[in-house]
């Protein structure tokens, strides 16, 4: 008995991970949970969960680094959750089945959780621009230039408000993984900010996944 118990303590210690994803998909009776993750442009597997009438669910897995991962539901249409993890996390993921990657609820890590932050306030600016671009084509149409041309440039006054607020969001989170994250996504197309962006970042954040993401692109001629 003594050399089982020993047996299934160390096998259940192998299988314990450096980072704990768990949660609840209300509504899921059978499918296959996915966690993955993202690398050289392709999305490898990281591990699995069979679901058999159970709507809770937990991984421990193993990541190297702090990193964006996706929840992955294949039985479904777009049925991935993205979210930032690092080692030593535990994220809380809540969502329906019919609405699995619609508006999960996404909690825990300080990566996760500023980055929720700045999805959310991007999707106000989202709102905001929609909202400015509708009331524009009505005035364009009805022929009330002035009106339109105070909309345009209220629209262009709001485009840039939301760039000076990524790079604002970095800056402030340029001790963080997720700094270099949104630096290297939001930007990967204008060398000449992400060369400032990576001045920006902590030695150890240039080190990181995506700050040597940055640096890869800063190196190509």
């Amino acid at each position: 008995m003594l050399i089982s118990l020993i047996f299934s303590c160390s096998n259940s210690k192998k299988h314990q991970g450096n980072l704990v994803v768990e949660g609840k998909v209300k509504g899921l009776r059978l499918g296959t949970l996915l966690i993955k993750k993202l690398e050289n442009d392709s999305i490898k597997s990281l591990d699995s969960i069979k679901v058999d009438g159970n709507e809770n669910f937990e991984f421990q897995t193993n990541i190297k680094e702090p990193q964006i991962l996706v929840l992955s539901l294949p039985e479904i249409k777009d049925g991935d959750i993205l979210f930032f993890a690092a080692p030593k996390d535990t994220i809380k993921i809540y969502t329906f089945l019919e609405t699995f990657a619609l508006n999960p609820v996404v909690i825990g890590g300080v990566n996760q959780e500023r980055l929720q932050t700045y999805k959310d306030i991007l999707h106000k600016f989202s709102n905001k621009e929609l909202d400015l671009f509708k009331a524009k084509y009505e005035a364009s149409k009805k022929q009330q230039n002035k009106l339109a041309d105070s909309l345009t440039n209220a629209y262009d006054n709001l485009l840039r408000k939301r760039e000076l607020y990524k790079l604002n969001f970095i800056f402030t989170n340029a001790d963080k993984p997720v700094g270099a994250y949104v630096g290297y996504t939001s930007f990967y197309k204008n060398k000449q900010a992400l060369d400032t962006i990576y001045k920006m970042l902590k030695p150890d954040i240039k080190q990181s996944k995506y700050g040597k993401e940055i640096k890869k692109i800063l190196d190509k001629k």
